[in-house]
């Protein structure tokens, strides 16, 4: 998680609560993550804004307890497939200033044709992901 910018506390306590059996409480992260309660419970307010942390509450328990939020994950990688077409349409806007500059028209185009193809490749990604959870794609497949 640090290279894509987060802290090293905050991928530690991903890690964790991922392979977690249950729901951790804050005094359960900071003890086995050897942390202060107060950089577990400022790590675990950053995952939740982030939203690869989820609250969950126990029967018969008042502490509030925390896991991984694997489906908030998955979401936020399909948007990002998505955004792809923000970057297109930039790019098309981009074209239009810059009609006289022979390099710059190449490098753009090639980022167009680089996003055209992604853009094609993933358009159905969510359809072929509930395939391959349905067993209906397996690894050793042909991709289209």
């Amino acid at each position: 998680m640090e290279n894509a910018g987060a802290s090293k506390t905050l991928g530690r306590t991903f890690g964790y609560l991922l392979l977690a059996d249950q729901p951790r409480s804050l005094d359960e992260i900071a003890r086995d993550l050897l942390f202060s309660k107060a950089t577990a419970s400022l790590t675990i307010r950053q995952g939740l804004a982030m939203r690869i942390f989820e609250k969950v509450s126990l029967p018969g328990e008042r502490k509030s307890y925390y896991r991984a939020n694997v489906q908030s994950w998955i979401k936020a990688s399909m948007e990002k497939a998505r955004a792809m077409k923000v970057w297109e349409k930039a790019i098309d806007r981009g074209l239009s200033f810059v009609s006289h500059n022979r390099e710059s028209r190449e490098n753009l185009m090639e980022l167009k044709d680089y996003f055209n193809f992604v853009n094609w490749y993933l358009s159905d990604i969510e359809i072929q992901y509930e395939r391959w959870k349905k067993g209906e794609i397996e690894e050793s497949s042909e991709k289209p």
